[in-house]
């Protein structure tokens, strides 16, 4: 077969549905089946978390090792997380009530629900992903600066923006945003359809926030420290690492959601794939989201097959350093167009997928 018939044959990254038709179908039955032994080593980690914070909360521990402990706790925390973001994406359990366990235990430690995080994640940001106004996560446009204080701040804080905050967010920004779509949100129109009992989930979030205090209040300002404080941080910037890199580079739409043109993926090192249970594979997790992401890799083969240029998939390292070097603000009518607070064009996502050499 000649290159001419390859490129005649191609699914065009626009005809989302026949893609992702053929997509399934290429694909075997058992990627679309629940992978219970995901969630069942994720809840084994409970205990092994619990024991090193126990020793770094024991004051037998020097200090460096309790800085150790604190990371390695970080990133367990961010593992759980990953295996109950699977879970509430039908991914691991049949039964509700274990999907429910796991996303308790993942997710608590950012104050966030397993009912918050069905109605923020899975139906509100899955639902529209890049597109005003109807995905909570999106970057603001640069008309709503002066509109209201909410985007001034997301802005201010987002990585590209200059500012001081725009450095050190990271620490605590995957618990914003949850808090955010939580109280903010989640009350607007536009977030009318998403089911969610707003008064029970801030109940929730808030004996959350209570319990944690009370287990710091308990451990000792040093205990708090290395379990509670700093865990949060390391996980906090791990999850950001990731999430940033995967929208935030990528062009805007007013209401189409197109994973093959709004979503990227990340290459990073294969033991940190193995370790974070492939979240770098965030594209194939949004062009199948119910798919276990064991088999993100085999998709990603299947996708280059159909259309190579339907793969976006960016240098992590690179992605990041580049994420601070483009200002993280839509043009009013271009959501192709990345500009200063003043309106001036800065770069196109375009040009960032031409220099990050996507794929």
């Amino acid at each position: 077969m000649d290159s001419s018939t390859v490129v005649t044959t191609r699914i065009p990254v626009d005809d989302v549905k026949r893609l992702r038709s053929a997509l399934r179908h290429a694909m075997p039955p058992e990627a679309f089946k629940p992978q219970p032994w995901r969630g069942v080593i994720a809840l084994a980690l409970v205990p092994v978390m619990i024991a090193l914070g126990g020793a770094a909360a024991s004051g037998r521990l020097p200090w460096w090792a309790c800085l150790l402990v604190s990371f390695v706790l970080g990133q367990l925390l961010v593992v759980v997380g990953f295996a109950a973001h699977e879970a509430l994406h039908h991914s691991v359990f049949r039964s509700r009530v274990l999907e429910d366990v796991l996303g308790w235990v993942g997710f608590s430690p950012w104050l966030v629900t397993p009912g918050l995080w069905r109605a923020w994640h899975v139906q509100a940001h899955h639902s529209a992903a890049n597109i005003h106004v109807r995905d909570p996560d999106i970057l603001p446009r640069q008309d709503e600066l002066g509109a209201h204080w909410f985007p001034r701040l997301f802005h201010a804080i987002s990585p590209g923006s200059g500012t001081w905050l725009s450095y050190i967010s990271f620490g605590l920004f995957f618990t914003a945003q949850g808090q955010a779509f939580l109280w903010h949100y989640s009350g607007r129109p536009e977030f009318q359809h998403v089911r969610m009992n707003r008064t029970r989930e801030r109940l929730f979030s808030v004996l959350l926030l209570l319990g944690w205090g009370a287990l710091g209040w308990a451990m000792g300002p040093w205990g708090a420290l290395y379990v509670l404080v700093l865990p949060q941080l390391f996980s906090n910037i791990t999850l950001m690492v990731y999430i940033a890199t995967n929208h935030w580079l990528l062009p805007a739409s007013e209401d189409t959601d197109n994973p093959f043109v709004n979503t990227a993926s990340v290459a990073t090192h294969p033991v940190v794939d193995w370790f974070h249970l492939n979240f770098s594979y965030h594209q194939e997790h949004h062009i199948f989201p119910a798919m276990s992401p064991r088999f993100a890799p085999l998709l990603r083969e299947k996708l280059r097959e159909l259309n190579p240029e339907a793969s976006i998939v960016y240098p992590h390292l690179r992605a990041l350093v580049t994420l601070f070097r483009r200002p993280p603000l839509y043009a009013v009518d271009d959501g192709h167009t990345l500009v200063l607070p003043d309106g001036t064009p800065r770069v196109t996502t375009g040009e960032l997928r031409r220099s990050l050499g996507a794929g």
